[in-house]
């Protein structure tokens, strides 16, 4: 039987996400998994926590030391989109053009995981679960992904690509209207590899607003599905155990997804303070998305992005910032997610901007760091496995130049990443 790598990673502060930093601690990690965390000085045991230690360094033990370096869990997006959005053409209608975006998402989720993050839920699109099974069977290297697939929602609703004719719009399967539908389509996510349902409970109105799966303010925003609807979806994802994100926005469509028990709310903005009290009472967990109507408010117009558009970016940025303060002040649970889909305003690896617009919404760094690891393992369903560092979770742990629960911006400092028990990048340190 092969023996299992064992390594000692050694960091000059350990953030485990479930208390203060910890200073002249090491983290143990047998195979893929933390044995333990010990003071540095304590020997690793040879065989199990509770073998008694030896003297020196054991045969088989790797000292990872990262110097100056802290060390953090593996850092997790909650929403994204693994499109395969490159910079090159995306080659219309070729025959080989679904594969060429699937080489083109490996590559993204490379960026990814070099950038730190060492988990990602996929809100939607066709490569994900494909992609999914891959970083799982190790064929592709890349985070640990809970992917949903493909949306569902009503026609007309949140993704019908207004302006194809319906047969085309159909032929893609995203439609169910109806309570019998919506299950249907549920039992074919799940059928497909879904590891999460994504249902989408707003939209803008065709011929009014140019960003149609938001509509262009959380005023204009149309609900959609009635709540007989939206409970066929979460009643039946619940049943074989898969958890439910809501794409709303707008008070209507925020008030349906509580009251329908989703799990997580998606973007969420214009909703009242009682709905938002009634989230935080139900445990749903907010993602607030802030970095996708960030990137491109600010940045788009220097990439070519209309101004009437990035002007619809900011309004949908401002009423996201307003949202997370009056959410948080009514005790809802918040996740990081960015929204991004790749380039050109939304690059992966640029993911942990993330970050640093939670704090610009008013959080802590140490609460927006939380955000992206112990809060958003439990968005993606596996908090028992991830999101902090603790003897017998995955060892999914980066490390940063800096300290990042002071100064969120050292996220961007990242020397080293080990995903699974696995070192992936190494930057600088000894090994």
């Amino acid at each position: 039987m092969q023996k299992r790598a064992r390594y000692r990673v050694r960091a000059q502060a350990v953030w485990t996400g479930d208390g203060p930093p910890l200073a002249g601690v090491d983290v143990l990690v047998e195979g893929n998994h933390i044995l333990a965390l010990v003071p540095r000085d304590q020997p690793l045991p040879l065989d199990s926590p509770a073998e008694k230690p030896v003297l020196g360094q054991p045969p088989g033990e790797t000292l990872l030391d990262l110097g100056e370096m802290s060390l953090v869990p593996g850092l997790i997006d909650a929403h994204l989109h693994l499109w395969g959005v490159g910079p090159r053409p995306p080659w219309g209608g070729a025959p080989w053009a679904s594969a060429y975006r699937a080489i083109e998402a490996a590559q993204d989720l490379r960026r990814l995981l070099e950038a730190g993050f060492t988990a990602v839920r996929c809100m939607g699109g066709p490569l994900g679960p494909a992609l999914e099974r891959a970083v799982a069977d190790g064929v592709i290297l890349g985070p640990r992904i809970v992917a949903a697939g493909d949306y569902i929602c009503q026609r007309g609703g949140t993704w019908d690509p207004i302006g194809q004719p319906a047969a085309a719009a159909d032929a893609l399967g995203f439609f169910a209207d109806g309570p019998d539908e919506c299950r249907r389509r549920v039992r074919e996510r799940v059928r497909s590899g879904s590891s999460v349902i994504k249902v989408g409970l707003s939209s803008g109105l065709p011929g009014r607003d140019l960003v149609h799966p938001w509509a262009d303010a959380t005023e204009q925003a149309v609900p959609n599905y009635t709540l007989e609807e939206i409970r066929a979806v979460v009643d039946e994802a619940h049943r074989v155990g898969l958890m439910v994100a809501a794409h709303a926005i707008g008070e209507a469509a925020v008030r349906q997804a509580v009251m329908a028990g989703v799990d997580t709310v998606e973007h969420g903005h214009g909703a009242a303070p009682e709905t938002y009290a009634l989230m935080a009472e139900r445990g749903i967990i907010l993602v607030p998305t802030l970095a996708l109507p960030a990137m491109r408010a600010r940045q788009g117009p220097a990439k070519g992005l209309a101004p009437e558009l990035a002007a619809v970016w900011q309004r949908h940025l401002d009423q996201l910032f307003a949202a997370v303060r009056i959410a948080r002040a009514h005790g809802v649970t918040i996740a990081a997610g960015t929204d991004f889909v790749g380039p050109p305003y939304t690059p992966m690896g640029e993911n942990a901007v993330q970050f640093e617009l939670l704090v610009e919404a008013g959080m802590s760094p140490a609460e927006a760091l939380a955000a992206g690891t112990a809060t958003a393992a439990r968005a993606l369903g596996l908090a028992e496995l991830i999101g902090t560092i603790a003897p017998g979770k995955l060892a999914d742990l980066v490390g940063v130049r800096g300290r990042p629960w002071e100064d969120i911006a050292a996220l961007r400092l990242v020397g080293f990443v080990m995903a699974g028990g696995r070192v992936v990048v190494h930057r600088c340190g000894t090994v």
